[in-house]
């Protein structure tokens, strides 16, 4: 079976419809057809209509064709170019408003594409936005991490330099304590001799006392035996008030000098306590 063109279509269809008794339309023959638009049916539909006048203009060739039927098919010709001519102001009315709502349409579809483009847009600032301040966080991160880091350093630095000096601070507790150690047993030492040389002194001034009083005894004796000799005794008395104040002398001597080494027996006890004190700080 041969492929129809569109306008061989048409043109089958209204020839149909017309010896059917039925006006040729465009929505009658697009039910024939089934395929063509509005437009290519309805130009087709014209050639029809003219070629068909062409063929009613028979009536100057074959003059035999009666009257009535070239009335008729006049008359036939005029009812249908007004009838086309209505379809088809009524078709461009149909398409126009099919064209104002395509516009409409298509504007409704520029203004949700301008919406969609202002929210890509506005989701692009965001973005952005979005972007810059994770690169802030993440600048703020690393500085907080290097900040960390620093502070991890200066920590294990402030470590090391307290164990050093927690290890000097034990050196030197364990300097006091032998210095402490050392200055006790000199002080024991020393103490021993300053008791000794106490005991000496001590010792002296009694020897002293007693021969003091053994030679007031003695210078007693001899004023007593020499009221007999005046001169003598005062000048023996004289030699022995001299020789008292010698060992007065002597004897304050001895006291100042006791004086002094209790004086001095002190001071390794202040020392001592001093280095006490320090080692109780460590």
């Amino acid at each position: 079976m041969s492929y129809l063109s569109i306008q061989e279509a048409v043109w089958q269809a209204a020839e149909s419809l017309m010896s059917q008794g039925i006006r040729p339309t465009v929505a009658n023959v697009r039910e024939i057809t089934q395929r063509g638009s509005a437009g290519t049916i309805n130009d087709s539909l014209k050639e029809w209509w003219q070629d068909l006048a062409k063929r009613i203009s028979v009536r100057a060739v074959h003059p035999d064709v009666p009257e009535p039927v070239v009335a008729v098919m006049q008359q036939l010709w005029q009812v249908a170019l007004t009838h086309g001519e209505s379809v088809f102001e009524q078709f461009k009315v149909d398409a126009q408003q099919k064209v104002d709502a395509a516009e409409q349409v298509k504007m409704a579809a520029l203004e949700r594409q301008q919406q969609a483009e202002n929210k890509v847009s506005t989701l692009q600032v965001r973005l952005e936005t979005l972007q810059k301040s994770e690169r802030q966080l993440l600048t703020t991160v690393a500085t907080e991490l290097a900040l960390r880091t620093q502070s991890e350093q200066q920590f294990e630095a402030l470590k090391i330099s307290t164990q050093k000096s927690l290890s000097e601070s034990e050196a030197n507790k364990s300097q006091l304590e032998k210095e402490l150690a050392l200055l006790a047993a000199q002080y024991q030492h020393h103490e021993q001799q300053s008791t000794q040389r106490n005991q000496q002194l001590e010792q002296q001034v009694f020897e002293l006392q007693q021969q003091l009083v053994k030679q007031v005894a003695s210078h007693e004796l001899i004023v007593q035996a020499s009221e007999l000799h005046a001169n003598q005794s005062d000048m023996q008395l004289l030699q022995a008030q001299t020789e008292l104040r010698l060992l007065h002398q002597r004897l304050e001597s001895c006291l100042v000098e006791n004086a002094e080494l209790k004086a001095t027996l002190q001071r390794p006890i202040q020392k001592r306590d001093v280095l006490r004190a320090k080692l109780k700080r460590y």
